[in-house]
C-alpha cells in the first residue's frame, strides 16, 4: 500500500471552509447557544467570588477600630516620637489620638521643673486613674538601665470600654515605633530599617531534605491534569458534535453529492474541520474575553483575590504551571493536535451514518472514545511519577493528547518525550487523513444502517483492490 496524498486532494478546501463557517455563524441555534454561554461565563465570576467570601467592604470598615479614644504616653526612653504619624501605621488606631505627656520629674531639667504647665509632672502609675476616662489609656515607656533594655507598660481603668487585645496591640505598635527610633538614632536609612523590621519565616529541615527536589503535591498534580483535560474534553465534544451534525445534514440533504462534483473528498472534510476549528476556538476566545471583562468589573465591588486563593489552596501556583510563552505554545499545539484527531474520527463516523436519527449514536461513539483518554489521564495521575506508566499514557495516541502536555507542565516528562508524543499524534492524523481521502467519497454515497468498524475495513480493502486493478 502506497500512502500518498497529493495536492489535488485539497482542491476546494477554501470553498467548503467559507460555506460551513458561514452556515455555523448564521445558525439561530448556534447564536442562542453562544449568547447563553457568554452570559453564564460572565455571571460565574462574580457568583464564585461572592460565594467564596469575596465581599468587598468600604475602606473605612476594613479594620475594626480599637475603641481607644486617647493614649497618653510618658516617654522616658530618651528618643523622640512623631505622635501624629503613629495612627498611620495601623488602621486599627486611625481614630486614636496619641498624646506625649513628657518624661517623669526625675528626667526633667531645672527649667522644666519650674514650668508648672508641663504636662508630665502629674502623670505616674499612682496618679493616672484620676486623669483618664474609660475610653483612654496611659502608657509608660522607659529605659531599664540595669537590664539595658526598654519596657512599655499600659494602664487603664478597670471598667474600660475596650478590650485587653486592643491595649496589647497598642503596646506592640509602640514597640515598633521605639525600634525604628533606635535604628534611626544609629544612622540607618529607611530601606535598611524596612529590611530589618520586615516579616520573615523559618524552615528547619535536614540536609537530604534540602538537597532533595521538592515534589509536587497530589492536589496540584490532579488540579493541573483536570484543568487541561476538561479544556480539551470540552473542545473535542463541541467539535465532534458540530462536525457530525454538519456531515450528516449535508449527506441527508444530498448537498454533499453536489459539492463533490467540484470538491475533492478530503477537501470537503478538511474544510469542515477548519471551519469548526475557527468557530470553536473563536468561541473559546470570546468566553475567555467575557471572563476577563467580568473579572475586571467584579473587582470593582468584590474581592476577586479569593479566586486565586482558592486555587492556591489546592497547591496550584504560577511556579507549578510554569507560565511562559513556551508553555502557552505547548498548550496550543497540543490542543490543535488533539482537535485534529477527534475531528477526523468524527468526520469518518459521521459519513458512516445516513440520517439525522444517527446523530446521537455517532456523537456517543466519539464521546466514549474521548472519555477513554480523559479517564486514562485522570486515573493515572493519582499514581504519582511512575516512569513506565507516565511514558505509556504520554505516547498512547488516545491518552497522549490528554496526558502528555499536563505531564510536561508538572515535570513528569521533558520536552523530548513531549515532542515524541507529538510525532506519534501527527502520524495518527496523517493516517486518518489518508483513510478519509480513500473512503470519504464512498461513505458520502453510502445509504443504509450506521456503518461499523468492520464495514469501514471492508470498504477500505475494496478501495485498495480497485486502486491496484486500476494500475
Amino acid at each position: 500500500m502506497h500512502m500518498k496524498i497529493s495536492k489535488n486532494d485539497f482542491t476546494g478546501t477554501g470553498k467548503v471552509y467559507r460555506f460551513t463557517l458561514s452556515q455555523m455563524i448564521k445558525g439561530k441555534a448556534n447564536i442562542i447557544t453562544v449568547l447563553i454561554l457568554l452570559l453564564i461565563t460572565a455571571a460565574s465570576i462574580p457568583v464564585m467570588a461572592l460565594m467564596m467570601g469575596g465581599k468587598k467592604e468600604d475602606s473605612s470598615n476594613q479594620a475594626d477600630p480599637s475603641g481607644i479614644q486617647t493614649v497618653y504616653i510618658q516617654n522616658d526612653t530618651g528618643y523622640q516620637f512623631d505622635m501624629e504619624s503613629i495612627p498611620l501605621r495601623d488602621e486599627t488606631f486611625q481614630d486614636t489620638e496619641f498624646v506625649d505627656v513628657g518624661p517623669t520629674e526625675m528626667n526633667l531639667s531645672d527649667e522644666e521643673l519650674l514650668d508648672s504647665q508641663h504636662s508630665g509632672m502629674e502623670w505616674s502609675e499612682e496618679t493616672y486613674e484620676s486623669r483618664i476616662t474609660k475610653e483612654e489609656a496611659y502608657v509608660h515607656m522607659q529605659r531599664d538601665m540595669d537590664g539595658m533594655c526598654f519596657t512599655i507598660q499600659g494602664y487603664t481603668l478597670e471598667d474600660k470600654d475596650f478590650t485587653d487585645k486592643a491595649l496589647d496591640s497598642c503596646i506592640g505598635l509602640l514597640y515598633g515605633v521605639l525600634d525604628e527610633a533606635r535604628y534611626a538614632g544609629q544612622g540607618m536609612t529607611s530601606e535598611q530599617m524596612a529590611a530589618l523590621t520586615g516579616f520573615y519565616e523559618t524552615n528547619v529541615q535536614s540536609v537530604p531534605e534540602y538537597l532533595e527536589e521538592e515534589e509536587i503535591s497530589f492536589n496540584a498534580r490532579f488540579g493541573v491534569q483536570m484543568l487541561y483535560s476538561l479544556l480539551l474534553l470540552i473542545l473535542c465534544c463541541f467539535s465532534a458534535s458540530f462536525i457530525i451534525q454538519k456531515v450528516i445534514e449535508e449527506k441527508a440533504s444530498k448537498l454533499a453529492e453536489l459539492l463533490m462534483v467540484s470538491v475533492r473528498p478530503l477537501a470537503m472534510l478538511l474544510g469542515k474541520i477548519l471551519a469548526v476549528m475557527t468557530y470553536v476556538f473563536g468561541l473559546l476566545a470570546a468566553l475567555a474575553a467575557a471572563a476577563g471583562i467580568s473579572y475586571v468589573i467584579t473587582g470593582q465591588f468584590a474581592d476577586t483575590s479569593v479566586l486565586w486563593q482558592q486555587m492556591a489552596s489546592t497547591g496550584i501556583s504560577s511556579e507549578i504551571l510554569r507560565i511562559s510563552p513556551v508553555t502557552a505554545l505547548v498548550l496550543v499545539i497540543s490542543l490543535l493536535l488533539g482537535y485534529l484527531q477527534v475531528s477526523l474520527i468524527s468526520g469518518l463516523i459521521g459519513t458512516g451514518c445516513s440520517s439525522t436519527e444517527d446523530v446521537e449514536p455517532a456523537n456517543l461513539a466519539v464521546v466514549l472514545l474521548v472519555m477513554a483518554g480523559y479517564m486514562a489521564a485522570t486515573v493515572t495521575v493519582g499514581f504519582g511519577n511512575n516512569p513506565v506508566l507516565t511514558y505509556l499514557v504520554s505516547l498512547c495516541p488516545v491518552a497522549s493528547m490528554f496526558c502528555a502536555p499536563a505531564r510536561y507542565i508538572i515535570g513528569d516528562i521533558g520536552i523530548g518525550m513531549l515532542g515524541f508524543s507529538w510525532i506519534i499524534q501527527i502520524i495518527v492524523i496523517l493516517l486518518l487523513a489518508y483513510v478519509c481521502a480513500r473512503l470519504y467519497r464512498a461513505l458520502m454515497m453510502y445509504r443504509g444502517s450506521r456503518m461499523k468498524v468492520s464495514g469501514w475495513i471492508a470498504m477500505f480493502r475494496q478501495s485498495h483492490t480497485k486502486e491496484v486493478d486500476g494500475r
